[in-house]
C-alpha cells in the first residue's frame, strides 16, 4: 500500500505558522506596552502619603515625558538610559556622613537630601533625609548634566507634602 500525504497536513502547518506568528506578536505589543522596570520601594510603597505625590507629580520634568512604570508608588520620565526615575515610601536613611544638602524651591519649601553619585552608571542618585516615608530621585547625568538637583527642585513643592519627621542635614560648622 502506497501512502498518500493528508490533504490536512498543509493545513495543520499553516495553522501552526498562524498560531505562531499571532503568539509573537502578542508577546511583541505586551512587551512594547509594558512600563518602565522600577523596583518597589522596600519600605512602605502603599503609604498614603506616597500616594498623595505620585497622583500629583507632572506630566513633564526637566523636558522629558512621563512614563509608566511596573512597581507601586514610583514614576518615570524618559525612556532608556535617560530615564529620572521616583520611587517613593524607600526606607528612610540613617544619620550618614554622605553629602547631605538642603534644596529650596522656587516657593521657599526646603526639602533635605542625601547626594551620592555613581559615576560607573553615570546617575545622581538622591535620597530624601528626615521625611518618613522617604522619596528617592534617580537622575542620568546625560539629563541633567549641570544640575541635576533640578529635578528635586521642581518636584520640591510635592515632596513636602511628605511633613519633616526626623533630622536635618547638618553644616559643616555644626559639628564643632
Amino acid at each position: 500500500m502506497i501512502r498518500t500525504p493528508s490533504v490536512l497536513a498543509p493545513l495543520r502547518i499553516t495553522r501552526r505558522v498562524i498560531a505562531s506568528v499571532l503568539a509573537l506578536g502578542s508577546a511583541l505589543s505586551l512587551v512594547s506596552c509594558a512600563g518602565v522596570a522600577v523596583p518597589t520601594p522596600e519600605a512602605d510603597p502603599a503609604n498614603p502619603l506616597c500616594a498623595e505625590v505620585i497622583v500629583a507629580l507632572p506630566d513633564v520634568l526637566l523636558g522629558l515625558d512621563r512614563s509608566e512604570t511596573t512597581a507601586q508608588s514610583t514614576a518615570a520620565w524618559g525612556s532608556g538610559g535617560a530615564t529620572i526615575v521616583l520611587r517613593c515610601g524607600v526606607t528612610p536613611p540613617p544619620p550618614t556622613t554622605d553629602l547631605c544638602t538642603t534644596i529650596a524651591s522656587r516657593n521657599g519649601t526646603e526639602i533635605d537630601w542625601i547626594v551620592k553619585e555613581d559615576d560607573k552608571r553615570g546617575v545622581v542618585h538622591m535620597t530624601t533625609y528626615g521625611r518618613e516615608p522617604a522619596v528617592d530621585l534617580t537622575i542620568p547625568r546625560e539629563v541633567a548634566p549641570d544640575q541635576p538637583s533640578a529635578a528635586a527642585i521642581d518636584l520640591a513643592g510635592l515632596i513636602s507634602q511628605i511633613p519633616q519627621s526626623g533630622g536635618r542635614c547638618l553644616a559643616f560648622e555644626d559639628f564643632e
